[in-house]
């Protein structure tokens, strides 16, 4: 029999590793290939083949053999070291754990790596990449071939279904998305019948991934069982579990990537997306990591930073962060913002700065290189084509996803190779790269100021000109003369007609890193680090700030943005506080998400979405870490925490006190270099209205 599909999970049991693999014939075949555990053992006060003889009187293991390998990634040295094959995976701990006993044992190697690394690292094989196979009649694999993965935009060809479910006792509804988060059909009705036309829909979908809140799978599943419908996965201790191949991403993981995004992530972290999907950059990069230096023959030790020892001199010469130009706080006119593209990734990949090289030689690649190279080079062909397709087009989506999805995990190599996690990095290699962004920016700066150019604000990779009177066209000249000086790529990421650079909150006349917000010659809004870039700013409220921004700064002249545009964003704001008022806001418009990033009992306050947790708890919902809480706003002034917030969806009532002071706080936010007072704007001469009933 003769596959040939993409590559979805593997998993492992006994001495089988259990793979699934979709076909665009057959569907998801499942198929079996011989899997025996092993690590690495290194001899110490006896000779090598006293060692092996030893281990293979074990009863669980199943072989040994004698190999060379390098013992760290400078590649100088090898060590000789033994190779333990264990039975079957159920009995690996147990097998390591008596072999790292021994006295005859200095270290074990690659035993924290996970099976399912060492088993695609071995065969050269990438999850979510396409593979050719040949089984046999039951199944079992004869031979594995990977297809290189190439440069197509297109996805593998998966079926996705997203949903959100909202079930209760007596009723709910079930919503299910498109692959672009797009609605498609509304399930509503009494419990049990919901769920039986869910379920029925699900079969018909057959998805490969299915996105959704954990809690949503896990009621989905405990549900069907409860009522007796057709079952796709089971819950079990290590929580919920689909069954036939199936993925799961939660809904915001999904919805961050996006399909091509997430093909990206798993792909690169080189672990099925059952284990990948979810993990942070960071871990990603440690998982790729292990399976470049396994490639290379490397000997992987346990997890452990290193941080070299360092005189005074080097400390204070080379330990300073990356540069920041203050911000010159106000309104501007006529600014652009020139930044560097991939800046670090950059820097390692052209000036070769890798773990083992800092403080050496560097003659050769370096280790982090090679991977960075071709992780930057997916990222810029993506970026660029991007920019030849239709922004509404299905194509500049799927390449968005990929590019954005990669920019991610190259941003996180910077600060993941000081990282104490990383078992191959050093705060060295992160310093490093810090003192070479240093030097490339400073230089960028004089370059602007000989050619005529005011810097207003500069941040580690990025600086903000102007010039009266320049075009973009002077400003893309200045990026390519500054490119060609310091050798690395450099462009013009925004023409900004108007530009406001903000103070910090409560230093009026001290600049803010990473905030302002602008419009550009062609009339497109951008923001950084105010309130409608973040996730727990309700959406009414973020509507607001984004309206007053464009009617301050939709004018012809900084006089006029100054006078008719404050007025007229100040108008917003209290038009926002009178809806509010008036109750023709809708509950969905007001809700606050924010992450649970521990069990609730962790937490030492009453944060409102920990009290907004527990209450979910109460009522049999089971909340895991990791979910987004959303809820809302009922008495935030009230002594018991439980009764500041309510779930969304559960209970009745809106603090519209409370709704119109952060609608103020975003206005003070956004009007703080105008010097407006906003303090009672918007509520004044009207009476505090609590716990109004829940709109319809």
């Amino acid at each position: 029999m003769r596959i040939e599909g993409w590559l979805l999970d593997i998993s492992f049991t006994e001495d089988q590793a259990v793979l699934w693999v979709r076909d665009p014939e057959r569907g998801r075949v499942k198929l079996y290939d011989r899997y025996n555990p092993e690590f690495y053992a290194e001899p110490q006060g006896t000779v090598a083949e006293r060692l092996q003889g030893l281990l293979e009187e074990h009863p669980n293991i199943s072989g040994t053999a004698l190999e060379r390998k390098f013992s760290s990634i400078t590649g100088d040295s090898e060590i000789e070291v033994l190779r333990v094959h264990v039975d079957r995976v159920e009995n690996y701990r147990y097998v390591l754990a008596r072999v790292e006993n021994l006295p005859y044992v200095a270290e074990t190697y690659d035993a924290d790596v996970e099976h399912e690394l060492k088993y695609l690292c071995d065969r050269y094989l990438v999850p979510m990449g396409k593979v050719k196979i040949e089984a046999d009649e039951w199944h079992w694999v004869k031979s594995i071939t990977p297809v290189p993965t190439g440069l197509g935009i297109r996805p593998p060809p998966l079926t996705v279904l997203c949903f959100e479910m909202k079930l209760g006792d007596d009723g709910g509804t079930v919503e299910t998305f498109n692959e672009n988060l797009e609605g498609q059909y509304v399930f509503t009705g009494p419990t049990k019948r919901i769920l039986r036309d869910f379920l029925d829909h699900f079969a018909d979908v057959n998805p490969d991934i299915v996105a959704c809140r954990d809690l949503d799978l896990m009621d989905m599943l405990s549900l069907s069982r409860r009522h007796g419908l057709r079952r796709f996965g089971a819950i079990t201790s290590n929580g919920s579990r689909l069954w036939g191949g199936r993925i799961h991403v939660s809904l915001s993981t999904y919805s961050r990537l996006s399909l091509t995004g997430l093909v990206e992530r798993v792909q690169y972290a080189r672990l099925p997306a059952r284990l990948s999907a979810e993990w942070g950059a960071g871990r990603a990069i440690e998982s790729r990591q292990c399976y470049e230096a396994r490639n290379r023959g490397i000997l992987l030790r346990n997890r452990g930073g290193f941080q070299p020892v360092m005189t005074l001199w080097e400390l204070l010469h080379r330990d300073h962060g990356g540069l920041i130009f203050a911000p010159d706080v106000g309104l501007h006119e006529n600014v652009a913002s020139l930044d560097f593209e991939s800046m670090f990734p950059n820097l390692i990949v052209r000036r070769n700065i890798s773990y083992e090289n800092v403080r050496g030689r560097r003659s050769r690649e370096g280790f982090i290189v090679g991977f960075t190279r071709e992780t930057l080079e997916r990222r810029l062909h993506f970026k660029h084509l991007r920019k030849k397709l239709p922004r509404d087009s299905q194509e500049w989506r799927w390449c968005e996803g990929r590019q954005l999805a990669l920019k991610e995990i190259l941003f996180c190599t910077y600060g993941y190779s000081g990282c104490w996690a990383n078992r191959f990095g050093n705060v060295d290699t992160f310093m490093e790269i810090n003192r070479a962004a240093r030097d490339h920016l400073v230089e960028s700066m004089n370059v602007a100021r000989e050619s005529g150019y005011r810097t207003i604000y500069g941040n580690t990779d990025s600086l903000f000109l102007k010039r009266p009177g320049a075009t973009t066209e002077h400003y893309a000249a200045l990026a390519q003369k500054i490119a060609r000086h310091v050798g690395l790529p450099m462009a013009v990421e925004n023409h900004f007609k108007f530009l406001v650079l903000l103070p910090k909150k409560g230093e009026p006349d001290t600049g803010a890193v990473n905030r302002y917000y602008g419009m550009t010659v062609d009339g497109d809004l951008v923001c950084r680090g105010i309130e409608l870039r973040r996730r727990d700013t309700p959406p009414y409220v973020a509507e607001v700030q984004r309206e007053a921004i464009e009617a301050l700064l939709s004018r012809g002249s900084l006089d006029e943005v100054r006078t008719k545009g404050v007025s007229r964003a100040l108008a917003v704001i209290d038009e926002a506080c009178r809806r509010l008022r008036g109750g023709e806001i809708p509950p969905e418009k007001l809700r606050v998400s924010t992450v649970l990033h521990r069990s609730p009992r962790e937490y030492k306050a009453r944060l409102p979405h920990v009290a907004a947790a527990e209450a979910l708890n109460l009522i049999g919902k089971r909340v895991k870490v990791g979910s987004l809480i959303d809820y809302i706003y009922v008495d935030a002034g009230h002594r018991n925490p439980f009764r500041r917030v309510r779930p969304i969806g559960h209970g009745r009532g809106v603090d519209l006190e409370k709704y119109a002071e952060l609608v103020r706080e975003a206005g003070r936010s956004i009007l703080m270099p105008f010097k407006v007072d906003l303090r009672g704007k918007g509520l004044r001469h009207r009476p505090l209205v609590r716990h109004l009933e829940e709109f319809s």
